[in-house]
């Protein structure tokens, strides 16, 4: 259910851009005035969905990302982390009652947690790098993620073959 609901969210999306996208009047600006979907979420019980809404600043030069829900029916859309700072990557928790994201609200980007119910959020982290590819663990007790480390100081885990 949820690859072929991705399949055909991407599929709407690129048939939206190829309609927006006329090569004759297509401008290197416009660009900073498209927006559009990214990383979808289906929320456990199948109610909701959660995705990254991407757009452009043009006055910064850069892009930003700020999260939006939609009932699964297409009502009730609407931003539920959305500033000048980037929030991406949201993953439900396994019970749906929260949903665990990265954000720059606070500076660098950092780990929250939103409660889905009163919509109060929690900073989980003080990371020194970004968080990527969070990940709930079955019991939604703990969350998973990658983030870049130092290897200076690291002694190796094992050692390479001697050359042929």
């Amino acid at each position: 259910m949820n690859r072929i609901y991705h399949s055909s969210f991407l599929a709407l999306l690129l048939v939206a851009f190829c309609t927006f996208v006329n090569a004759s009047n297509f401008d290197v600006n416009d660009v900073f005035g498209m927006e559009y979907a990214a990383d979808p979420q289906i929320s456990p019980d199948g109610k909701q969905v959660v995705y990254v809404r991407q757009s452009f600043d043009i006055m910064k030069d850069r892009s930003r990302s700020n999260l939006w829900i939609v009932d699964s029916s297409g009502k009730n859309h609407r931003p539920i982390a959305s500033s000048a700072a980037s929030s991406f990557s949201p993953r439900w928790s396994p019970s749906g009652d929260r949903l665990a994201y990265a954000s720059s609200h606070e500076g660098s980007v950092q780990i929250y947690i939103r409660w889905m119910d009163s919509g109060q959020t929690a900073r989980l982290s003080d990371l020194t790098s970004s968080p990527g590819s969070l990940s709930w663990s079955p019991d939604g007790k703990q969350i998973a993620f990658t983030m870049a480390v130092s290897s200076e100081g690291a002694k190796p885990i094992g050692n390479m073959p001697a050359k042929p």
